[in-house]
């Protein structure tokens, strides 16, 4: 016998003699046990009356064990203590009677889950609430509790030097807003979000391009963005709330309060507010003013504590920028500001609701120089080749086309400079050349590779 097969036959033999002696012990007590098998199979064929539902497993597993003891002691008792009566020995006739009756009135007990704590008892207290609107028919994972949104651990002024460069010629909005944003989180204010910010000027100014860095920057990039182009319906707010209960969709819920209920906290962004419908900005206005939002097919409120909250508008472009251009910042210009978004039809109570109403001027010469190398970089970065040097006429030529076609904003300065240049990048990459050199030579764009 082997020194790895010998501990394998002593388990054996150890097993076998626990068998005898479990056999030896049951055929010992069974005279004792037999008054107590009635018992304990009437308690479990109760319970399976009771729980039909369930397979037995999964309730004697968690309850069998006292069940089978106490049901079992009930019917013991009652056999001793009839037992002993007819034995004329009165008191331990009357003790085993005591217990009889007291293990059967446990037995009943436990059989109605009287003795054991309700599962809702067993959950942290701070857990319960999510559980219970899970049992109501709520998914946790857009729970409408509210959030804090935490900033602690960000500095504000790398958070605008980093915003900066992204949002080109409008540092006095990226230091306003970051400002706003870390003094308003610091605050307490249950219902109220985090900030709300109105963006207004001309198209292509940045607005959008800065509520979209700020969430990237502040936010881990968690940002909701309801275009209100596509919301100029009265029935557009049940893409908003979701359809009232017995409609058509009212199952799907409300889409913005279901991102409300998974990021928690983030920038919530309405582009283009002024275009949206009447019954919209109603329903926009409970959030700005006291930062909740309620699914009509379900009735969940959903909380917008943790979110800035940035509306942007192209209304009233043109008198907005001339007023930028003459008037220095300071509550004179807020005041002419607003005078003029409400002269375009902006609601006043929309107005009222904002913390700051932030107009945005048009973009200097330089700042659409520093745009036009931004994407010349970007596209170059794109293609795979490095930009040695470009030629001065080439920005001259861009900043006077964009000055042309102002009304369209930093998107066609990017139409632009990708038409120009792009193609020629693609043709030295595949040249073999990493490096290239952009000239102009008559009056055309002119991209060449360089050692």
């Amino acid at each position: 016998m082997s020194a790895r097969q010998q501990p394998t036959e002593v388990h054996h033999v150890a097993r076998l003699a626990a068998a005898i002696a479990a056999l030896i012990a049951v055929a010992t007590a069974l005279p004792l046990l037999l008054p107590a098998l009635p018992g304990a199979g009437l308690a479990l064929w109760e319970v399976r009356r009771r729980h039909p539902e369930l397979p037995p497993r999964h309730y004697y597993r968690s309850r069998g064990a006292w069940l089978l003891a106490i049901a079992g002691t009930a019917s013991s008792a009652a056999f001793w203590a009839a037992a002993w009566a007819h034995d004329h020995a009165p008191m331990p006739a009357i003790a085993c009677a005591v217990l009889a009756a007291g293990a059967a009135f446990l037995t009943i007990r436990l059989i109605e889950g009287r003795i054991m704590k309700s599962i809702l008892e067993l959950i942290p207290a701070g857990q319960r609430e999510t559980l219970t609107g899970f049992l109501a028919g709520r998914d946790p994972a857009i729970a409408a509790g509210g959030a804090v949104a935490d900033l602690s651990g960000l500095d504000p002024a790398t958070v605008a030097d980093a915003i900066r460069q992204r949002v080109i010629g409008q540092d006095a909005a990226v230091d306003q807003s970051v400002a706003l944003v870390f003094r308003r989180s610091k605050l307490r204010r249950p219902h109220k979000p985090v900030a709300t910010l109105l963006y207004v000027g001309a198209t292509g100014a940045g607005k959008t391009e800065l509520a979209k860095a700020m969430a990237d920057t502040l936010f881990d990039g968690r940002l909701i963005r309801v275009d209100c182009a596509e919301l100029s319906q009265s029935h557009s707010t049940q893409r908003l709330i979701g359809a009232p209960p017995g409609y058509v969709g009212s199952d799907q819920g409300g889409w913005l309060c279901r991102e409300l209920g998974k990021a928690r906290t983030g920038v919530l962004l309405f582009d283009e507010i002024e275009k949206a419908h009447p019954d919209v900005l109603t329903t926009v206005m409970a959030l700005l003013d006291e930062a909740r939002l309620t699914e009509q097919s379900t009735g969940t409120t959903y909380s917008a504590t943790g979110f800035a909250i940035v509306l942007t508008s192209n209304a009233a472009a043109s008198d907005i920028a001339q007023i930028v251009a003459v008037s220095s910042d300071g509550p004179e210009r807020a005041g002419r500001v607003k005078d003029a978004l409400r002269g375009a039809g902006f609601r006043a109570e929309v107005l009222a609701r904002v913390d700051v109403v932030q107009p945005f001027g048009d973009l200097s010469r330089a700042a659409v120089a520093e745009i036009v190398g931004l994407f010349l970089h970007k596209f170059a970065q794109d293609v795979g080749v490095e930009i040695r040097s470009v030629d001065a006429a080439l920005l001259i030529d861009l900043i006077q086309k964009r000055e042309k076609l102002q009304g369209y904003g930093v998107r066609e300065v990017v139409r632009l400079v990708e038409s120009a240049v792009v193609d020629g990048l693609l043709e030295e990459r595949d040249a073999g050349y990493r490096a290239v050199a952009i000239a102009i030579r008559d009056e055309q764009v002119v991209v060449a590779g360089v050692e």
